[in-house]
């Protein structure tokens, strides 16, 4: 029987441990993944370099939006106080006391004035050279307080029976404005602009007896020669 060396410094007496090979200094690797052909090159640090001013741009392109909206959010500016009067011409035609043509659907001044109550001014008036005047012009107005200038738009078009009105430009005072063209009774043409806003609403009616051009800067000529500003 050998003999048993006996414990020394150089050697444990616990279990043996198994020999364990050397562990790769690459980079370690997810199960499943490939294995790369090498480390990452100048291409792909490039294209992660590249990626900065992307999203430096949209950061700030981003921060630009955010500083519309707010520009956006301002306060509407309080509307102009206005009066209306009554000019002696309009587009050079004299105030006329011929009455209108028969059969005429009109928005009247009672149903205006009932519209903005309190009313504190009124036009009613027609403009034009008598019964062989090329052209009339009838306009209707009130200042006062326009609780839904939208609505107020459709009923001030609806008597003239416009197929399809469209929006234009409103002048100097805002609001919204539309117009558009129909017949009379007799066969002639007209053009009916309306507008309204917090303050004023309106109509203006061309009519004439042959097909009209357009009439928008007509339009915003008569609307300024009938509203003042007041104070």
């Amino acid at each position: 029987m050998p003999k048993r060396r006996p414990a020394g410094p150089g050697h444990r007496s616990g279990p043996t441990v198994a020999h364990r090979p050397p562990q790769p200094t690459g980079p370690r690797l997810r199960p499943g993944l490939p294995r790369t052909a090498g480390p990452v090159g100048p291409r792909r640090l490039l294209g992660r370099i590249g990626l900065l001013p992307a999203v430096v741009a949209t950061v700030l392109a981003t921060g630009c939006a955010v500083a519309d909206v707010e520009r956006a959010s301002a306060p509407t500016p309080t509307p102009v106080a206005r009066t209306l009067r009554t000019p002696d011409t309009l587009l050079g035609l004299p105030r006329s006391g011929t009455p209108l043509p028969a059969g005429l659907p009109r928005f009247r001044l009672n149903e205006l004035t009932r519209e903005a109550t309190p009313a504190t001014s009124t036009v009613e008036a027609v403009y034009g050279r008598g019964r062989r005047s090329p052209e009339t012009i009838v306009v209707s107005a009130v200042s006062g307080t326009v609780p839904d200038p939208q609505a107020m738009l459709d009923r001030l078009l609806k008597p003239y029976r416009i197929p399809k009105p469209r929006s234009v430009e409103f002048g100097r005072y805002g609001g919204e404005a539309r117009c558009g063209r129909g017949r009379t009774a007799d066969e002639g043409h007209l053009t009916a602009c309306a507008w309204a806003d917090p303050e004023v609403a309106g109509v203006v009616v061309f009519l004439t007896a042959t097909k009209q051009p357009d009439r928008k800067e007509d339009f915003l000529t008569i609307r300024d020669e009938l509203e003042q500003t007041t104070g």
